[in-house]
């Protein structure tokens, strides 16, 4: 896997191709092979505005060979750096890049921390980050995952304000606000610096073997990203681990923010992070939690998963007993003193429960009515800062009522106001949107007509497989290479318990290839993991997981099997609910989405590729219509 960039040309070529009036439907064209989906309109205006402010520069200074990159993806995410210009340095002739971040921003205000920044002055503006956080970000990721940066370039900055003037933007100067940065590899130019971002240029960049090193640059192979399970052991109890980009910084920094304010007397407030699979929900939430122990603030982690909390808590374990406590659930907040928690940090809140008392009182066939205050309700009482992160379209069981609406409302009825974030880019899935909404669109859960042809990735694989069988050579050749598989499939099989001797009886039957679901058990026994562990433990390969055991986690490549409770007809999805043996969405009212739900959420785990196949054949012969490569 390496690099790439919508378009590569050098200074001069890019300022004749403006003067011909040709940059926009070359960027048009790269954007629709490469990207495809609607194109942010917004993001056409900057190409137009912003791109002939840096390459006039590059020619005033006589740097019209160095090579300029326009909108280059960053490793291990669909995050795109507006422009890197890439020659070498001129004091030894090493690789030299320049990561340039363009704002069409014409003034701004500080934010709640010096690490954001706010563009309206509306009651509840939406926090960014700094421009000059959010290019060291960049900078940082590109030294962290590709080797060749690390080793052999000098990675500069610059933040280019070309529509404002430097009084407009004063207020969010880094000595003004107390943002600390190294000065000497980050700079923020405004209209009125043109002299001297002229000189940084001449000074970091020369045009010499500067296309040999935009070669090298964007062919250098890209380091993976780690799962979160793999060092969640390392980011709660040691350091930062993960990088975090654009609304993920937002959110991170905001959080924080809102736990000083606490801290000085503010009044509450609710976070509110929202996003979809893979946007990095779950990688904000162990960040936060230790960042936020390790400087004394204390911070607990809660969902209503079981094995999402005992696979967290048994990795951090390892390193620390006592930070495996800061894992708690969503039901042990019910007698909680409030705010005797600094920041209470909510994932997966899309599970969250009508209340926490496990009786159940009564039935109306989609929700269990049990006594008690609201589960959501508790959660904000518990701490000063309440944080929740949900994906609306992750809802799979009865009883499960977490949603945005749901939020603002019970915040609302306690006179607390909510700051939403939303995510937008893609960290999983080979950082492809595309897939994700590709899935979406197949199961009509997205916007558009359908289910959509296929169209092949450079950073994820997907297969359709004639037979299960086949589905799990594939895998077990990945597993053989050094990477994670695990196979799941929609609850459509009997589930039996494990035999005395731990072993599992083979429930998931299709043809002649039985397999077992993953075990019950609560602890290991003769080397067959728990249900907490199965999604993680090596020995997890082999057993077939349910949405139970597989929301939450995520792994390199993800087998789904679709179950006889989806299948297509030849214009459109049936739902049988007799096909479906899971006892807790037999007899909802909202049975198809919340089956749909439970597919995508199967379809999406994998961080490099997945593989489908259908018990129902027209079914397989829909993904394999679409284009979906056969195995």
């Amino acid at each position: 896997m390496a690099s790439r960039c919508l378009y590569q040309a050098t200074a001069s070529e890019l300022t004749a191709l403006i003067s011909a009036g040709g940059l926009l439907r070359e960027l048009r064209r790269s954007y629709d092979e490469l990207i495809g989906g609607d194109l942010n309109p917004l993001e056409v205006e900057s190409w137009r505005n912003s791109i002939p402010t840096v390459v006039d520069l590059l020619l005033e200074e006589g740097l019209g060979d160095v090579q300029v990159l326009v909108e280059v993806k960053t490793p291990i995410s669909d995050v795109r750096i507006d422009i890197v210009l890439v020659g070498s340095y001129p004091n030894n002739g090493q690789m030299s890049l320049v990561v340039v971040e363009n704002k069409q921003w014409q003034w701004a205000t500080p934010g709640p921390s010096p690490e954001l920044v706010y563009l309206s002055r509306s009651p509840n503006p939406r926090p960014h980050s700094h421009p000059i956080r959010q290019v060291w970000d960049y900078r940082q990721v590109l030294i962290d995952y590709i080797s060749l940066v690390r080793r052999s370039a000098k990675v500069h900055c610059i933040v280019n304000m070309h529509n404002a003037i430097s009084e407009n933007l004063a207020a969010i100067r880094p000595a003004t606000i107390g943002l600390e940065y190294d000065s000497s590899l980050v700079r923020m130019f405004c209209s009125d610096h043109r002299d001297h971002f002229k000189r940084t240029l001449r000074a970091v960049l020369s045009p010499k073997k500067a296309s040999d090193y935009a070669q090298e640059f964007l062919e250098a192979p890209v380091r993976p990203t780690e799962s979160l399970m793999t060092v969640v052991n390392e980011s709660v109890c040691r350091r930062s681990v993960f990088p975090l980009l654009d609304e993920q910084r937002d959110a991170y920094e905001y959080v924080r923010a809102a736990v000083n304010a606490s801290k000085q007397g503010a009044p509450k407030e609710v976070v509110l992070i929202v996003g979809g699979p893979g946007t990095g929900k779950s990688v904000i939430a162990v960040e936060l939690l230790g960042t936020l122990n390790r400087q004394g603030v204390h911070a607990v982690h809660a969902t209503g998963s079981k094995s999402f909390t005992l696979t967290l808590r048994d990795n951090v374990e390892k390193v620390n007993r006592r930070a495996a406590r800061s894992f708690s659930y969503f039901n042990s907040y019910t007698h909680a003193t409030p705010h005797n928690i600094d920041v209470l940090i909510c994932d997966e809140a899309h599970r969250i429960r009508e209340t926490s008392d496990r009786r159940r009182n009564t039935y109306d066939g989609d929700h269990d009515r049990r006594q008690g205050r609201p589960q959501v309700q508790e959660l904000i009482e518990a701490a000063a800062v309440p944080v929740f992160l949900l994906d609306e379209h992750q809802l799979v069981r009865c009883g499960e009522v977490g949603s945005v609406q749901l939020i603002h409302d019970a915040a609302a009825s306690m006179g607390i106001k909510v700051q939403q974030i939303d995510l937008r880019h893609q960290f999983r899935c080979g950082g492809c949107p595309e897939y994700v909404t590709w899935v979406e669109q197949l199961l009509g859960l997205g916007w558009g007509d359908g289910p959509q042809p296929w169209r092949p990735l450079e950073t994820f694989e997907l297969y359709v497989a004639r037979t299960p069988a086949i589905m799990e050579e594939f895998l077990r050749a990945k597993q053989a290479e050094g990477d994670s598989a695990r196979m799941t499939a929609g609850f459509c099989w009997p589930w039996t318990d494990p035999r005395s001797d731990g072993t599992l009886v083979e429930d998931v039957r299709i043809g002649d290839w039985h397999r077992p679901w993953n075990s019950r058990a609560e602890r290991e026994k003769n080397g067959i993991p728990p249900s907490s562990l199965w999604a993680t433990h090596p020995a997890g390969f082999g057993q077939i997981g349910c949405i139970y055991t597989a929301q939450g986690f995520e792994y390199d490549y993800a087998g789904v099997i679709f179950g006889d409770d989806l299948t297509w007809t030849g214009q459109d999805w049936q739902t049988n609910r007799r096909a479906n043996k899971d006892t807790e969405v037999q007899g909802a009212p909202r049975f198809g989405e919340l089956v749909r739900n439970t597919y995508r959420v199967l379809a999406t785990r994998g961080m490099s590729g997945a593989v489908l196949h259908s018990t129902d054949p027209s079914t397989n012969r829909l993904f394999a219509g679409l284009g979906v490569p056969v195995l």
